[in-house]
C-alpha cells in the first residue's frame, strides 16, 4: 500500500513550479495558434492522379515560402486538405499554387473550395472562446454551489483550472 499523504507537501511543491512555469511559459513564449486564429487561406484539392500524397504535396508548397503549410487527408484516398499562412499577402496566390501544382502534379487536380480566413475573424474567434470557457465555468461554479457548497464550487473550478 502507497501512503499517499506522506508526500503530500513534496506534491504541492511540485504542482506549484509546473504552474508556474506554465504561466511563464504561456507569457513569454505565448501560444502557437493555428490559421483558424492567425489568418490564412484553406484549400480543398481533389486528384486523380494515384501518385500524388501528403507529402509530396507538403514539399511542393514548403519550397513556394507561403509560412506554415498544413496538408491532411480529407475525406476519400484523392482528397486534401490544404491550410496556410499567406505571409507574403500576394493577391494571385491560389493562380501561383495552381499553376506550381499543375507544372509538379499535371492537370488533374481540381480545386473544390478555396477559403480566405482574415485576421479581424481571428480575433473574434478568440475573443468567443473566451467568452464560451468563462461562461461555462461561470455556470459550473453556480451549480456546484446550488447542489453543494461554495466551497466545493470554488475547489473544483480552481481544479479545473489547475489542470
Amino acid at each position: 500500500m502507497i501512503k499517499f499523504n506522506k508526500f503530500y507537501t513534496q506534491f504541492n511543491i511540485v504542482s506549484l513550479i509546473l504552474v508556474f512555469v506554465s504561466l511563464s511559459l504561456l507569457t513569454f513564449k505565448g501560444l502557437n495558434f493555428g490559421i483558424d486564429f492567425k489568418g490564412g487561406t484553406l484549400i480543398e484539392l481533389r486528384s486523380s492522379n494515384n501518385k500524388i500524397n501528403v507529402s509530396s504535396l507538403r514539399d511542393n508548397l514548403s519550397q513556394m515560402d507561403l509560412g506554415d503549410v498544413s496538408v491532411k487527408k480529407f475525406g476519400n484516398n484523392q482528397d486534401y486538405l490544404v491550410k496556410f499562412e499567406n505571409q507574403n499577402n500576394k493577391k494571385n496566390i491560389i493562380e501561383e499554387i495552381k499553376s506550381n501544382l499543375e507544372k509538379s502534379f499535371g492537370s488533374n487536380l481540381d480545386f473544390r473550395r478555396v477559403e480566405n480566413v482574415g485576421p479581424k475573424v481571428s480575433a473574434e474567434l478568440l475573443k468567443s472562446g473566451i467568452i464560451a470557457i468563462s461562461v461555462s465555468l461561470a455556470i459550473m461554479l453556480i451549480y456546484i454551489w446550488i447542489r453543494f457548497e461554495w466551497q466545493f464550487s470554488l475547489g473544483a473550478i480552481i481544479a479545473l483550472f489547475h489542470d
